[in-house]
């Protein structure tokens, strides 16, 4: 059979159910543009308007809707179908044909859009290209629905390796301890940004979050468009070995205390599978080398060093620029399963408020950012701005958003230029304790007099 036949036999179905719960679903679903022969087209686009108007589906009233040059063959075709019991199989065939004929289609234009590059243009002609066939990819999965009831059994699955303490697979440890304890870890398909102004520890902390996923013996990919190579790797291992950038920079004063961290952090660097690609890359290029490698292997993540870099597609707005970043990034993590952490700068607003903690307000592009991403985190360092704070040596964690829990904010130690884990409960104490300093004691805000 072929794609006209599977066309033939579901509208004949479609007319034989009627106005049944399957073809409603089916209209839902299958665009019409799914159909190559055009009579069958005009049929199935007014069986999908009689629907909608919730009228009665059958060969006279479906005849009396379409063009005039494709009404004789409605009786035929209604004649041609004894049974709608495969109605659902003929749909889903009638799909795949269409689905054939747009890779086709989206081939050709790959090709000739190969055909047409040169020197200067043919790393984003093959990213564009790569795009084209991975959106296709997207477009055809057959996947359908499931009844939550019959998913319960996976989930005991999921719930009984949990208790065991083994990883369920399904999400990815950060490093963060009370982060993880709370929330779990990162879903596989969770677009995570942090933002922060400069000195924050933005890179510091994705950093972390890369070596700690490294340990779990994934593999990582970090595209960094603000630091080279040396700089990337030097970070990595004074990460690991929790050494000074400054004791590497000026190793002849290395203690032996620092000399065995690095040798420690080397070793096993060595072994795990953390990738850097430097340079500068459309998203489209990012996207490309992601999905290369997650074909090759396997990609635990993706991180983006960082968003402002990105070379922007061409938008009326700059907003709609970086919604079209955000977006393309969110349908990756879809598609592949792969974690993206996408740095990004805050704005200079924060810089003139007396409470400089950020909030999603301050997020450049704020709307699509807020919208695509499923978790928001900002780190913020107190000292950064305030010299005689009681905070030295302690960082908020603040999650602006988690999509699958309650924001809230955590605690972590900042040594050496790198973030440690720390008791929340004495840092939650530290914290309180710090911001009744800062209260004046004058003001009535804060229980003080006014005269």
């Amino acid at each position: 059979m072929d794609s006209l036949d599977f066309e033939q036999q579901l509208i004949g179905s479609m007319l034989l159910k009627g106005d049944h719960v399957d073809c409603r679903d089916i209209a839902s679903k299958l665009p019409v543009e799914s159909f190559a022969n055009h009579h069958l087209r005009s049929m199935y686009q007014a069986i999908v308007k009689l629907l909608d108007k919730a009228e009665p589906i059958d060969p006279f009233s479906v005849r009396d809707s379409i063009p005039e040059e494709s009404r004789d063959y409605v009786l035929q075709i209604a004649k041609q179908c004894n049974s709608a019991a495969n109605i659902k199989a003929w749909a889903k065939r009638v799909r795949q044909c269409w689905m054939l004929r747009k890779g086709v289609e989206e081939l050709s234009k790959a090709a000739q859009l190969l055909a047409s590059a040169n020197t200067q243009n043919i790393n984003e002609s093959i990213a564009t290209a790569t795009g084209l066939l991975a959106k296709l990819q997207f477009e055809t999965n057959d996947k359908l629905p499931r009844r939550i009831g019959d998913m319960i059994p996976d989930y005991f699955n999921i719930l009984e390796e949990r208790m065991k303490g083994t990883d369920s697979g399904l999400y990815l440890q950060t490093g963060i301890e009370a982060l993880d304890n709370e929330y779990g870890g990162f879903d596989r398909t969770d677009l995570i940004v942090i933002a922060g102004r400069p000195g924050m520890g933005k890179t510091e902390l994705a950093i972390n979050i890369s070596n700690s996923i490294g340990r779990q013996k994934g593999t990582g990919l970090l595209i960094s468009m603000e630091m080279s190579e040396t700089q990337v790797v030097e970070r990595h291992i004074a990460d690991r070995g929790g050494i000074s950038i400054g004791t590497l920079r000026n190793p002849l004063g290395m203690s032996q205390e620092d000399y065995t961290k690095l040798t420690g952090a080397t070793g096993t660097l060595l072994d795990e599978k953390n990738f850097v690609l430097v340079g500068s890359f459309t998203i489209d290029e990012i996207i490309a080398q992601a999905e290369r490698m997650n074909m090759d292997g396997g990609l635990s993540f993706l991180a983006i060093d960082y968003l402002g870099l990105i070379p922007m597609p061409k938008a009326e707005r700059a907003d709609l620029a970086i919604a079209e970043v955000t977006r393309k990034l969110k349908q990756f993590c879809l598609r592949n399963k792969v974690p993206v952490i996408l740095l990004a700068q805050l704005n200079r607003n924060v810089d003139g408020r007396a409470d400089k903690r950020p909030n999603m307000g301050d997020l450049a592009g704020s709307s699509s950012i807020e919208k695509d991403a499923d978790v928001i985190v900002f780190p913020y360092r107190d000292e950064i701005y305030n010299e005689n704070t009681d905070m030295k040596g302690l960082a908020e964690i603040i999650i602006g958003k988690y999509r699958s829990g309650q924001p809230k904010t955590f605690y972590m130690g900042w040594k050496n230029g790198h973030f440690v884990n720390v008791d929340q409960q004495a840092a939650a104490q530290q914290y309180s304790d710090n911001k009744t300093k800062e209260q004046p004691a004058n003001d009535w805000r804060y229980g003080g007099s006014n005269g």
